[in-house]
Protein backbone atom coordinates (compact mmCIF):
# COMPACT_ATOMS: atom_id res chain seq x y z
CA UNK A 1 0.00 0.00 0.00
CA UNK A 2 1.29 3.54 -0.89
CA UNK A 3 1.80 6.17 1.51
CA UNK A 4 -0.87 7.78 -0.07
CA UNK A 5 -3.17 5.82 0.44
CA UNK A 6 -2.75 4.64 4.03
CA UNK A 7 -2.76 8.37 5.41
CA UNK A 8 -5.86 8.83 3.63
CA UNK A 9 -7.17 5.62 5.57
CA UNK A 10 -6.28 6.53 8.12
CA UNK A 11 -8.22 9.29 8.00
CA UNK A 12 -11.07 7.78 7.08
CA UNK A 13 -10.95 5.62 10.28
CA UNK A 14 -10.68 8.49 12.28
CA UNK A 15 -13.81 10.27 10.56
CA UNK A 16 -15.62 6.59 10.82
CA UNK A 17 -15.25 6.95 14.84
CA UNK A 18 -15.84 10.54 15.16
CA UNK A 19 -19.32 9.89 13.31
CA UNK A 20 -19.98 6.70 15.95
CA UNK A 21 -19.29 9.30 18.52
CA UNK A 22 -21.56 11.88 16.99
CA UNK A 23 -24.54 10.75 15.29
CA UNK A 24 -27.01 12.69 13.47
CA UNK A 25 -30.47 12.26 12.44
CA UNK A 26 -29.79 13.65 8.35
CA UNK A 27 -30.71 10.92 6.13
CA UNK A 28 -28.03 12.09 4.10
CA UNK A 29 -25.38 12.14 7.03
CA UNK A 30 -26.53 8.42 8.37
CA UNK A 31 -26.35 7.54 4.50
CA UNK A 32 -22.86 8.81 4.25
CA UNK A 33 -21.66 7.13 7.22
CA UNK A 34 -23.49 3.82 6.44
CA UNK A 35 -21.10 3.99 3.55
CA UNK A 36 -18.19 5.05 5.22
CA UNK A 37 -18.42 1.70 7.01
CA UNK A 38 -18.87 -0.06 4.70
CA UNK A 39 -15.75 1.74 2.34
CA UNK A 40 -13.62 1.46 5.30
CA UNK A 41 -14.14 -2.15 6.33
CA UNK A 42 -13.49 -3.47 2.71
CA UNK A 43 -10.06 -0.95 2.51
CA UNK A 44 -9.56 -2.65 5.60
CA UNK A 45 -9.91 -5.98 3.94
CA UNK A 46 -8.59 -5.41 0.40
CA UNK A 47 -5.33 -4.21 2.17
CA UNK A 48 -4.95 -7.19 4.08
CA UNK A 49 -5.36 -8.94 1.03
CA UNK A 50 -2.23 -6.75 -0.60
CA UNK A 51 0.04 -7.57 2.06
CA UNK A 52 -0.72 -11.52 1.95
CA UNK A 53 -0.61 -11.16 -2.35
CA UNK A 54 3.01 -9.65 -1.25
CA UNK A 55 4.11 -12.02 0.89
CA UNK A 56 2.77 -14.87 -1.23
CA UNK A 57 5.01 -13.71 -3.76
CA UNK A 58 8.11 -13.48 -1.63
CA UNK A 59 7.52 -17.05 0.06
CA UNK A 60 7.18 -18.80 -3.90
CA UNK A 61 10.20 -17.13 -5.56
CA UNK A 62 12.44 -18.11 -2.21
CA UNK A 63 11.01 -21.66 -2.80
CA UNK A 64 11.07 -21.72 -6.39
CA UNK A 65 14.68 -19.96 -6.40
CA UNK A 66 15.86 -22.78 -3.99
CA UNK A 67 14.16 -25.68 -6.10
CA UNK A 68 15.43 -24.60 -9.19
CA UNK A 69 19.13 -24.90 -7.66
CA UNK A 70 18.62 -28.21 -6.55
CA UNK A 71 16.88 -29.34 -10.18
CA UNK A 72 19.86 -27.89 -11.89
CA UNK A 73 22.22 -29.82 -9.40
CA UNK A 74 20.07 -32.85 -9.62
CA UNK A 75 19.94 -33.48 -13.67
CA UNK A 76 23.98 -32.49 -13.56
CA UNK A 77 23.95 -35.84 -11.87
CA UNK A 78 21.82 -37.68 -14.67
CA UNK A 79 23.56 -35.88 -17.80
CA UNK A 80 27.03 -36.77 -16.12
CA UNK A 81 25.53 -40.78 -16.61
CA UNK A 82 24.11 -39.95 -19.43
CA UNK A 83 27.12 -38.93 -21.21
CA UNK A 84 29.37 -42.53 -21.52
CA UNK A 85 25.75 -44.26 -21.63
CA UNK A 86 25.02 -42.71 -24.87
CA UNK A 87 27.94 -44.92 -26.16
CA UNK A 88 24.76 -47.46 -25.98
CA UNK A 89 21.98 -45.82 -26.43
CA UNK A 90 22.81 -42.37 -28.43
CA UNK A 91 19.44 -40.69 -27.56
CA UNK A 92 20.43 -40.35 -23.98
CA UNK A 93 22.69 -37.40 -25.00
CA UNK A 94 20.07 -35.31 -26.33
CA UNK A 95 17.33 -36.44 -24.09
CA UNK A 96 19.32 -35.54 -20.51
CA UNK A 97 20.70 -32.18 -20.83
CA UNK A 98 21.99 -30.08 -17.78
CA UNK A 99 19.79 -26.49 -18.31
CA UNK A 100 21.50 -23.16 -18.54
CA UNK A 101 21.29 -20.90 -15.89
CA UNK A 102 19.66 -17.86 -18.11
CA UNK A 103 16.86 -19.65 -19.76
CA UNK A 104 13.27 -18.65 -18.60
CA UNK A 105 11.15 -20.78 -15.84
CA UNK A 106 9.14 -22.43 -18.12
CA UNK A 107 11.94 -23.40 -20.41
CA UNK A 108 13.95 -25.01 -17.51
CA UNK A 109 10.95 -26.76 -16.88
CA UNK A 110 9.62 -28.10 -19.97
CA UNK A 111 13.84 -29.14 -20.49
CA UNK A 112 13.33 -30.59 -16.99
CA UNK A 113 10.11 -33.13 -17.42
CA UNK A 114 12.05 -33.97 -20.97
CA UNK A 115 15.09 -35.24 -19.18
CA UNK A 116 12.83 -37.44 -16.19
CA UNK A 117 10.63 -38.72 -18.97
CA UNK A 118 13.96 -40.16 -20.27
CA UNK A 119 15.60 -40.96 -17.65
CA UNK A 120 12.10 -43.18 -16.81
CA UNK A 121 12.43 -44.90 -20.43
CA UNK A 122 16.15 -45.81 -20.26
CA UNK A 123 16.08 -46.81 -16.52
CA UNK A 124 17.55 -49.66 -16.27
CA UNK A 125 20.66 -48.46 -18.48
CA UNK A 126 21.20 -45.69 -16.23
CA UNK A 127 21.06 -47.79 -13.20
CA UNK A 128 23.71 -49.79 -14.61
CA UNK A 129 26.15 -46.82 -14.48
CA UNK A 130 24.96 -45.52 -11.21
CA UNK A 131 21.56 -43.82 -11.24
CA UNK A 132 19.89 -44.85 -7.64
CA UNK A 133 16.27 -46.44 -8.49
CA UNK A 134 13.61 -43.52 -7.45
CA UNK A 135 16.34 -41.16 -8.83
CA UNK A 136 13.41 -39.97 -11.93
CA UNK A 137 10.39 -39.94 -9.36
CA UNK A 138 12.24 -37.65 -6.99
CA UNK A 139 13.46 -35.30 -9.23
CA UNK A 140 9.76 -35.29 -10.98
CA UNK A 141 8.55 -34.40 -7.04
CA UNK A 142 10.93 -31.91 -7.13
CA UNK A 143 9.59 -30.66 -10.34
CA UNK A 144 6.06 -30.66 -9.33
CA UNK A 145 7.10 -28.27 -6.06
CA UNK A 146 8.90 -26.06 -8.61
CA UNK A 147 5.58 -25.53 -10.78
CA UNK A 148 3.22 -25.42 -7.87
CA UNK A 149 5.89 -22.57 -6.49
CA UNK A 150 5.47 -20.57 -10.06
CA UNK A 151 1.43 -21.37 -9.88
CA UNK A 152 1.43 -19.85 -6.54
CA UNK A 153 3.67 -16.86 -7.12
CA UNK A 154 1.24 -15.92 -10.21
CA UNK A 155 -1.79 -16.57 -7.87
CA UNK A 156 0.25 -14.01 -5.25
CA UNK A 157 0.77 -11.50 -7.62
CA UNK A 158 -2.60 -11.67 -9.21
CA UNK A 159 -4.08 -11.09 -5.68
CA UNK A 160 -1.23 -8.50 -4.72
CA UNK A 161 -2.03 -6.13 -7.74
CA UNK A 162 -6.44 -6.70 -7.76
CA UNK A 163 -6.41 -5.58 -4.25
CA UNK A 164 -4.57 -2.45 -5.28
CA UNK A 165 -6.23 -1.47 -7.85
CA UNK A 166 -10.00 -1.95 -5.83
CA UNK A 167 -8.05 0.25 -3.04
CA UNK A 168 -7.58 2.55 -5.39
CA UNK A 169 -11.34 2.88 -6.74
CA UNK A 170 -12.48 2.56 -2.98
CA UNK A 171 -10.63 5.30 -1.25
CA UNK A 172 -11.17 7.34 -3.82
CA UNK A 173 -15.32 6.71 -3.11
CA UNK A 174 -13.98 7.02 0.50
CA UNK A 175 -12.55 10.44 0.23
CA UNK A 176 -15.68 11.29 -1.17
CA UNK A 177 -17.83 10.50 1.49
CA UNK A 178 -15.49 12.72 3.69
CA UNK A 179 -15.95 15.79 1.40
CA UNK A 180 -20.19 15.12 1.83
CA UNK A 181 -19.65 15.01 5.69
CA UNK A 182 -16.88 17.87 6.08
CA UNK A 183 -19.90 19.64 3.85
CA UNK A 184 -22.44 18.72 6.77
CA UNK A 185 -20.67 19.09 9.67
CA UNK A 186 -19.12 22.56 8.70
CA UNK A 187 -22.89 23.86 8.55
CA UNK A 188 -23.35 21.45 11.87
CA UNK A 189 -21.09 23.16 14.29
CA UNK A 190 -20.28 26.17 12.77
CA UNK A 191 -21.36 27.27 16.41
CA UNK A 192 -19.79 24.51 17.90
CA UNK A 193 -15.95 25.70 17.75
CA UNK A 194 -15.07 22.24 20.06
CA UNK A 195 -16.71 20.15 18.04
CA UNK A 196 -16.17 21.56 14.82
CA UNK A 197 -12.02 21.71 16.02
CA UNK A 198 -12.60 17.99 16.68
CA UNK A 199 -14.05 17.00 13.83
CA UNK A 200 -11.42 18.86 11.63
CA UNK A 201 -8.68 16.70 13.43
CA UNK A 202 -10.77 13.43 12.68
CA UNK A 203 -10.88 14.23 8.59
CA UNK A 204 -7.26 15.67 8.98
CA UNK A 205 -5.18 13.85 6.70
CA UNK A 206 -1.17 14.27 7.66
CA UNK A 207 -0.09 15.52 4.12
CA UNK A 208 3.92 16.79 4.18
CA UNK A 209 3.79 20.07 4.71
CA UNK A 210 5.00 20.63 1.33
CA UNK A 211 2.22 18.97 -0.69
CA UNK A 212 -1.37 19.33 -1.54
CA UNK A 213 -3.62 16.22 -0.24
CA UNK A 214 -5.31 14.88 -3.00
CA UNK A 215 -9.20 14.51 -3.00
CA UNK A 216 -8.80 15.84 0.51
CA UNK A 217 -11.56 17.76 1.44
CA UNK A 218 -12.69 21.12 0.09
CA UNK A 219 -11.88 23.84 2.38
CA UNK A 220 -8.01 24.24 1.41
CA UNK A 221 -4.53 22.17 1.60
CA UNK A 222 -4.63 19.58 4.63
CA UNK A 223 -1.70 20.15 6.88
CA UNK A 224 -0.81 17.72 9.39
CA UNK A 225 -2.99 18.29 12.61
CA UNK A 226 -0.46 20.04 15.59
Amino acid sequence: MNLSIRRKLEMAARVRDFARAHPDANPGHTAAVARLEDRVARAEALAQQEVAGRKTVTGAVVARDQLRREIRGTIALLAGLARPAAREEPELAAGIVRPRTNVSNQSFLTGARVAVTTAVGHRELLQRYGMPDTFPEDLGGMLDRFEAALNEKHAGRTAHVGARADLGAVTAEIMQLVGQLDALNRFRFKNDAEAFGAWRSARNVAWPLNERGEGAPEGGTVRPAA
